[in-house]
């Protein structure tokens, strides 16, 4: 009677607490999403002041900072990430979890206006508006990640845009655009192929002659069956005018059309 009693309470004792089963030596889920974003956060703060943090020293420091403050090393976090990677179900709850604390967070320090204010003093700013995770199948009804912007007062002309993410179990047969509309009708793109696994990017640099109407941009890819490609920690980084960089453009096609 005993040994059925206990086949009953463990599962009660389960469901009214929860049994996590998450191994000890990997990061729980509460922390790791606190983590995560605590990650995002300073990925972010690099990516748009650059020029501090010119080198892998201080990009070093501020990640070692982050993970001081969790009181976790590198191999703690390597494993963790590892043991989510084959756990992508208990990754995806975690990273939903990640996402409402960066929610939460820029609702209570008011960093939407933050960035607006940037933008306008003429520095770096994400103006991505999208999804920052997705997973394309072949079983989604789109294998489409796209976005598009109009014009605004914070545009200006010569501004370059990069487009950055992450990616995993990624085929060679991915590839992404960006496109530009101009005030005199004129239209620019940008082509590339998105070739393996980690941080990828695609930079289009506007015309410093020419306003902008509208930028838009698609990746597409089309993943083998019962396969999925994961795109993470997507950001559209805008920039202004940099004379030093203004040459790549030669990287960038022209759809002229008439004016008429």
């Amino acid at each position: 009677m005993k040994l059925k009693l206990t086949h009953v309470l463990i599962p009660l004792f389960c469901l009214t607490v929860g049994c996590s089963k998450v191994p000890s030596y990997v990061i729980q889920p509460d922390e790791m999403a606190e983590l995560m974003a605590d990650i995002h956060i300073g990925e972010s703060v690099i990516e748009v002041n650059r020029s501090a943090y010119y080198n892998d020293s201080l990009k070093q420091l501020l990640k070692q900072s982050i993970y001081e403050k969790h009181g976790v090393d590198q191999a703690k976090i390597d494993t963790s990430f590892y043991w989510y990677g084959h756990n992508i179900s208990d990754y995806m709850a975690v990273y939903e979890k990640t996402i409402e604390i960066l929610d939460r967070r820029i609702s209570e320090t008011g960093n939407r206006i933050k960035a607006e204010m940037i933008s306008i003093a003429g520095d770096s700013v994400d103006v991505w508006g999208g999804a920052q995770f997705l997973k394309i199948n072949d079983r989604m009804p789109s294998p489409f990640l796209t976005f598009g912007l109009d014009r605004d007062d914070n545009m200006e002309k010569g501004d370059y845009y990069t487009w950055r993410a992450k990616f995993y179990n990624n085929p060679e047969n991915t590839k992404w655009v960006i496109a530009v509309n101009y005030d005199d009708k004129n239209i620019e793109y940008q082509m590339a192929d998105v070739i393996g696994d980690g941080w990828k990017e695609l930079s289009f640099y506007t015309d410093s002659s020419r306003q902008v109407e509208h930028i838009a941009g698609y990746l597409v890819s089309s993943p083998k069956a019962v396969s999925s490609i994961w795109i993470d920690s997507v950001m559209l980084v805008r920039n202004r005018f940099a004379p030093e960089k203004y040459s790549q453009r030669y990287r960038q096609k022209k759809l002229e059309t008439s004016s008429k």
